[in-house]
């Protein structure tokens, strides 16, 4: 037979350079997607690089492959985390308002908001700006009289109930009331806060317009994040504050997205791989055919083309008891004088001329 062309490759896998690879491939993989792809992209990633790799490779123990996966797992969290922190350290763009109707008349109203520093220490005080444009108020509405600014650790919070976190929840509130009244040129709107306690905040800006029909407040926020709606920053404390107060949370995520799938699925495994030994281990307990008592051995049926098996007891005799139904061999006699042997039938010894028993002259006269 030919060689495959794979079996040297996997012969190398199964050596233990080879078996080292494997567990940095599988770590590299999966650290790389879960870090700069998609948490949920990272599950599919171990569990091909972890688990099935591993097990085509011949590592195919349990015990070794709870051991890659709990490697995975544990590394990853902290050396993504890493990556996680520099992220947030890296200042974000400048947000606006939304520029089509009903929030505008044909540009935003609010534009390249943003806070400076990004980040900074407890004793930092931050600064943050609009750019304010009237005459992009939207149709209908007089021009803006009242900007607020929202500063929380609650992604877009803008109140003490946010679905989006766990109450209570710090909420600082800043309102800015002294807008000029003209609907022409721009200007420029500034908060200045300081922050006492580190950690990553989030912020969001209202601006607000009254209604000319219904003579009602109509306000508006800046667009931020696709899920919560709020601006990232500022961020207060050193590297190792952002990083410690992340770890936790990307610890419960590994085990939460990578963990719990990988030992399901090896779960799986090891009840598969048990019920196979148990099917083999039966096979070979299992007794072969076992005679009836007394009876020759079963053999193979002359109807199915085998040949019959001699049983134990010998071949059948025939009508007379010999063999095939043929005249028994003759019984052997011994010579009652000379000890000669003699056949049945004779009747005087061929050696020395006795009357043999049982010939006419032996008879009672």
């Amino acid at each position: 037979m030919a060689q495959q062309p794979n079996r040297p490759f996997r012969r190398f896998l199964g050596t233990t350079l080879g078996r080292v690879l494997i567990i940095l491939l599988a770590f590299a993989v999966t650290f790389a997607t879960y870090a700069y792809v998609s948490v949920i992209l990272a599950i599919p990633a171990i569990l091909l690089f972890g688990l099935a790799l591993p097990i085509w490779g011949g590592l195919k123990r349990p015990r070794i492959l709870a051991l890659i996966g709990l490697v995975i797992v544990l590394a990853v969290a902290p050396i993504a985390t890493i990556v996680f922190t520099q992220e947030i350290l890296t200042p974000i763009g400048e947000s606006s308002s939304a520029a089509g109707a009903p929030f505008s008349n044909g540009g935003p109203l609010m534009q390249n908001a943003s806070v400076t520093p990004y980040s900074g220490s407890t004793n930092t005080n931050f600064t943050w700006t609009v750019t304010v444009f009237p005459g992009n108020h939207p149709a209908g509405n007089s021009t803006p009289n009242e900007i607020v600014l929202y500063i929380s650790t609650c992604p877009g919070a803008t109140g003490n109930n946010s679905p989006n976190c766990n109450q209570p929840y710090p909420l600082t509130i800043l309102t800015n009331k002294t807008l000029p009244s003209a609907d022409t040129g721009s200007y420029k709107v500034r908060f200045h806060y300081r922050i006492g306690s580190e950690g990553i905040w989030a912020w969001q800006m209202a601006i607000y317009t009254n209604n000319s029909t219904t003579q009602k407040p109509f306000y508006q926020l800046l667009v931020g994040d696709p899920t919560y709606n709020g601006i990232e920053g500022p961020v207060v404390g050193s590297f190792s504050v952002i990083y410690l107060d992340l770890l936790p949370t990307i610890y419960f995520q590994a085990i939460l997205f990578l963990g719990a799938p990988f030992y399901v699925i090896l779960l799986v495994y090891m009840l598969l791989k048990n019920r196979e030994r148990r099917r083999k281990e039966e096979q070979l307990r299992a007794p072969g055919p076992v005679p009836p008592s007394g009876g020759p051995v079963p053999g193979p049926s002359p109807s199915a083309g085998g040949t019959p098996l001699p049983s134990s007891q010998g071949p059948p005799s025939g009508p007379s008891g010999a063999i095939g139904g043929a005249a028994p061999a003759p019984e052997e006699l011994n010579c009652p004088k000379c000890n000669a042997v003699v056949y049945p039938g004779e009747v005087t010894c061929w050696k020395c001329g006795t009357a043999l028993p049982g010939s006419p002259s032996e008879q009672p006269k």
